[in-house]
């Protein structure tokens, strides 16, 4: 079926009842979107394809991806507007809660694209500055982030970069509010000058960001080639012990994930708990938890950490510990080719940043897996497994389960098998059915040998 506005034309099967409803969404917002631009009129009405069927759709997408994931719900590949119907949304994982206004909003940011397109269609390399303007003015994130990439980065990589689009945004944000609308336009009409100035937006962009959500001091505590450290001014020796044990794990590290070189990281070390807890309240969506006893993060590939000054001395070799941990997460997270799997990120940090040293000692290891498999009630699917207060539970505790799920699969699969793992989420989820069931028993078969004095020093894994 066939509906036209003023704006767009809609192509859309029969029994999709909204289409009044949307079609007023985005004729107010389209509206707004124009006078932004100073269009009085476009020039050809922009065709939106709404896909009744998530079958047909994917049909569709296998002549422009090699594959399909779930949260794909919309794209432009065509030179239309193609839209997965609200109902198939709700049916994905990654969308099952997508309200209306959320689904008007993913048309709404392709319609500023047709619009700055009106204008000047040049978009090559400036790509990040298309979609700052595309997410602030059609689809605007509810949180910002770190900007961890420099000028070459964001014109020559924008489409590989983590987070690319939250970055877009937070650069956006910073010039809707610091730019006039006169000079914004005028990088709109001018990509050439834009090109210019990206290095000075970006660094004032990154400016604005610490001096606003970081509440740290500007000056670096501790820096190298491969780390920066923020603090607070209490924290000078532990910035120099972290950029310590950073630089001496980085390359094993890397190693371990095919890698020989990494972009510089950051890293934020706060003696105020409500600060810390601040930063990530502004960095991560507001529906987020964050459990109460975090202390430590990965957000945006910067690393955030809590430390209780009064507990310093006492905790002292473990808070030098915590970013390494954080950092096996960014490496991970930037590896993997899918959406994060939970048991599998926490497994790899616990293992390869050692968190469980003292269960090199297999008379440590017999005690700790003992108590854990006593304190299991039930064995889940590591699949199960979610953040926040679910993760350590009356059942399982998740960190426990995780570090065995892993340190099993270091001593019974090889290298490039793990990594295989690492890198394809149908294989990890498979893995992750049955993974700690086969743990505990190769524990168990293994702990009785130990028990017995009958075998020798474990396989080496690491």
């Amino acid at each position: 079926m066939i509906k036209t506005s003023d704006k767009f034309i809609l192509e859309y099967d029969e029994g999709i009842n909204y289409i009044d409803d949307l079609v007023s969404i985005l004729e107010q917002k389209g509206t707004g979107i124009m006078d932004f631009f100073e269009l009085r009129e476009i020039k050809n009405k922009k065709k939106i394809k709404i896909w009744g069927n998530v079958s047909d759709y994917k049909r569709y997408l296998e002549n422009y991806v090699s594959k399909y994931y779930d949260w794909m719900i919309a794209d432009t590949y065509d030179g239309n507007i193609n839209m997965l119907a609200i109902e198939e949304c709700r049916k994905t994982k990654s969308h099952s809660d997508i309200t209306m206004e959320e689904f008007s909003r993913n048309i709404v940011h392709e319609f500023v694209h047709f619009c700055q397109q009106q204008i000047n269609p040049d978009s090559e390399n400036v790509e990040w500055f298309w979609e700052a303007l595309a997410t602030n003015l059609g689809n605007p994130f509810d949180h910002v982030t770190s900007i961890q990439y420099d000028k070459s980065a964001l014109m020559y990589n924008f489409d590989s970069l983590s987070f690319n689009y939250e970055i877009a945004y937070t650069i956006g944000r910073y010039l809707l509010k610091n730019y006039s609308h006169k000079q914004i336009l005028e990088y709109v009409k001018s990509p050439l000058k834009l090109k210019s100035d990206t290095d000075n937006i970006i660094n004032e962009a990154k400016k604005w960001f610490n001096e606003r959500y970081l509440e740290l001091p500007v000056v670096p505590k501790a820096e190298n080639d491969d780390f920066v450290i923020y603090g607070s001014d209490s924290l000078v020796r532990l910035s120099n012990d972290v950029l310590l044990e950073l630089s001496e794990n980085k390359k094993r590290i890397l190693a371990f994930f095919g890698l020989t070189s990494y972009r510089k990281v950051e890293i934020n070390l706060y003696d105020n708990h409500n600060d810390f807890l601040k930063l990530l309240k502004n960095i991560r969506p507001k529906n987020s938890l964050i459990p109460e006893y975090c202390r430590g993060t990965f957000d945006d590939f910067m690393i955030n950490q809590s430390i209780n000054l009064e507990r310093l001395e006492e905790n002292y070799a473990n808070c030098v510990h915590i970013p390494l941990h954080e950092f096996v997460h960014i490496i991970y997270n930037d590896v993997m080719t899918d959406k994060r799997i939970l048991w599998l990120d926490e497994g790899l940090a616990m293992n390869l940043s050692l968190d469980h040293s003292m269960y090199e000692d297999e008379e440590k290891f017999s005690d700790f897996i003992n108590k854990v498999m006593l304190k299991t009630k039930r064995i889940p699917s590591m699949n199960e497994l979610v953040h926040g207060k679910k993760f350590v539970n009356e059942d399982y505790n998740g960190y426990d389960l995780s570090y065995l799920a892993v340190r099993y699969m270091f001593e019974t699969m090889t290298h490039d098998d793990i990594l295989a793992v690492v890198k394809d989420n149908d294989k990890a989820l498979r893995l992750g059915e049955n993974v700690l069931n086969e743990a505990f028993n190769y524990y168990q078969d293994k702990l009785e040998l130990v028990n017995n004095k009958v075998t020798g020093k474990s396989r080496k894994w690491r």
